[in-house]
C-alpha cells in the first residue's frame, strides 16, 4: 500500500531558506496571518490594502497616492470614532503638523497664496500616513515581517522591469515602468528599510539567508547604477553601508561584501562608460558645495532658494512659491552669493526649500521634524537590537534627510510618496511611545 506524503508548502521552505533567529520569516508569515485573520473585518481589509502598496507604487503616482490617501482618511475616521488621539503627542507629529500650519500661513500671506495654499494643504497626509503605519497597520511585529516580504517582491519586480528595459532601450536614464526618470527612487526610497535589513543580514551570518541577502542586495545596488539617479545610488549605497556595520557584523564578511559591491560598479562602469561619465566626472563636477560657478545649475537651484530665503526671511513666500518667484528675483543680489540662479521647480535642497518657502521659522520646525524622526527610529534600535528592522530603521530618515545633497520637491508629491512609505515603515519599528498602555486595539 503507497503512503501518502503530504506535499510541503514551497512558500513555507522558501521562506526557511531566508530566515534567520532574529528574523523568522516563516513563524511571522504564519503568525502573521492568524493575527490578521482575528482582526475586525475592517482592520483585516486595510491591513490587506496596506499589503498592497509597494505594488501599486509600481502602477504610477496617482494611484499610489490614492493608496495612501485611503489609508489616511480611514485612519482619521478611525481615530475620530474612538476619540483616541494619544499617537499625537508624540514630538515629531507635533512638530510636523506645526511645520504643516506655519506653511499654509505662509502661503496665504505670501505672493502666490491660491497656489501655496493647495500644495502646502496636500502635504499633511504623508505624516499622516505615517502615523497610521507606526500606531494601527503595523504596530504588530510578525505584520511588519509580512509587509517586508511584500516590499521584497515588489523590489525584485521592479529590478526585472529595469534590467528588462536596460537590454530592450538602453539609455542613461531608466523611465520604466512610469514614463518618467523617477524609478531609481523607488529602488533606493520605497525599498531602502529592506535594504538596510538585507546589507545587516548579509554581513552577519554564515549560512544561506546571509548570502540570499547579500546577493539580491548586489542585485538591487547594480539596477540602482543603471537607472543613472546618483543621488538615489549613493542614499542606497551609504545607508547599505551604514546599516552593514551596526548590526552584528563580521569584519571579513563586511569586507567581501564590499569588495564584491564594488567589483560589481567598476564591471558596470567598464562596460557602460556614459555611465561611469555620470557617476564620476560629471558627478564631482555638480557637487553645489564644490562647484558654484555660474555654469552648475544645481548650485544655481540651490542659489536661488537661498536669495528668496534672504528677501522674506521669517516665513518664505509659501510652500512651492519658489517655482514662481526665482524668475523675477534680481540676479545681482546679493552680491557675496556666486554663481548664478537656475529656475527650475523648487531649489533642489530641503533645508533650502524651507529656508525658501517656510522661513527660519519653517526651517527650524523641519530640522527638529527630522531630528526627532531620526530619534524615534533611533530609539526602536535601543528597544530592540536584535531584530535586525528596528536596528538599522534609523538609517532610513538619516538618509533622507541628510543635508548635503539633491532633494526633490519637499512639497512635491512623487518623492513624498517615495519617502514617506519607507519612513513610515521605520517608524513603525518604534513602539515604546505606547508607556505599556493599550492603544487602538
Amino acid at each position: 500500500m503507497n503512503k501518502t506524503v503530504p506535499k510541503r508548502n514551497v512558500s513555507i521552505i522558501m521562506l526557511k531558506f531566508i530566515s534567520i533567529p532574529e528574523l523568522n520569516f516563516s513563524e511571522s508569515w504564519k503568525f502573521g496571518w492568524e493575527k490578521i485573520n482575528c482582526l475586525s473585518k475592517t482592520d483585516k481589509y486595510l491591513t490587506l490594502f496596506w499589503f498592497l502598496g509597494p505594488f501599486i507604487y509600481l502602477i504610477e503616482r496617482d494611484p499610489a497616492d490614492l493608496w495612501l490617501t485611503i489609508i489616511c482618511l480611514v485612519f482619521l475616521a478611525r481615530c475620530i470614532k474612538r476619540k483616541d488621539w494619544r499617537w499625537t503627542s508624540q514630538l515629531w507629529f507635533k512638530i510636523a503638523l506645526a511645520l504643516w500650519l506655519f506653511g499654509l500661513f505662509s502661503a496665504a500671506t505670501g505672493p502666490d497664496p491660491f497656489f501655496s495654499l493647495q500644495q502646502g494643504f496636500v502635504w499633511i497626509r504623508f505624516p499622516l500616513y505615517a502615523a497610521a503605519a507606526q500606531v494601527w497597520l503595523a504596530k504588530d511585529r510578525d505584520i511588519r515581517i509580512v509587509m517586508l516580504l511584500s516590499i521584497l517582491i515588489g523590489m525584485l519586480i521592479m529590478c526585472g522591469i529595469l534590467i528588462a528595459e536596460t537590454l530592450i532601450e538602453p539609455k542613461i536614464r531608466l523611465t520604466w515602468p512610469y514614463g518618467d526618470l523617477v524609478p531609481g527612487g523607488y529602488i533606493s526610497k520605497v525599498s531602502l528599510p529592506l535594504f538596510c535589513v538585507l546589507m545587516a543580514v548579509a554581513v552577519s551570518k554564515k549560512n544561506k539567508a546571509g548570502m540570499f541577502s547579500g546577493l539580491i542586495g548586489l542585485l538591487s545596488i547594480g539596477v540602482s547604477i543603471l537607472t543613472g539617479e546618483r543621488t538615489n545610488f549613493l542614499i542606497r549605497a551609504c545607508g547599505g553601508i551604514l546599516a552593514s556595520i551596526i548590526w552584528k557584523p563580521k569584519f571579513i564578511m563586511f569586507s567581501l561584501l564590499v569588495l564584491i559591491e564594488v567589483m560589481a560598479v567598476l564591471i558596470v562602469f567598464f562596460n557602460r562608460p556614459d555611465l561611469s561619465n555620470r557617476f564620476v566626472k560629471q558627478f564631482v563636477n555638480s557637487i553645489p558645495i564644490i562647484n558654484t560657478t555660474d555654469n552648475n545649475p544645481y548650485w544655481g537651484a540651490w542659489r536661488g532658494g537661498i536669495q528668496q530665503g534672504l528677501v522674506a526671511p521669517l516665513k518664505g513666500i509659501g510652500p512651492s512659491g519658489t517655482k514662481n518667484t526665482c524668475k523675477i528675483l534680481n540676479t545681482d543680489l546679493p552680491k557675496w552669493l556666486p554663481g548664478k540662479n537656475y529656475c527650475g521647480n523648487h531649489p533642489h535642497n530641503f533645508y533650502v526649500q524651507l529656508f525658501a518657502e517656510t522661513g527660519i521659522i519653517g526651517l527650524f520646525l523641519g530640522c527638529v521634524m527630522f531630528g526627532s524622526i531620526i530619534l524615534s527610529c533611533y530609539r526602536a534600535r535601543k528597544e530592540n537590537f536584535n531584530c535586525p528592522m528596528a536596528a538599522t530603521a534609523f538609517v532610513v530618515p538619516l538618509g533622507f534627510f541628510f543635508p548635503i545633497q539633491q532633494f526633490n520637491s519637499f512639497y512635491g508629491q512623487w518623492n513624498n510618496l517615495f519617502i514617506w512609505f519607507a519612513i513610515a515603515f521605520a517608524m513603525s519599528q518604534y513602539q515604546g511611545w505606547r508607556n505599556n498602555k493599550s492603544f487602538l486595539k
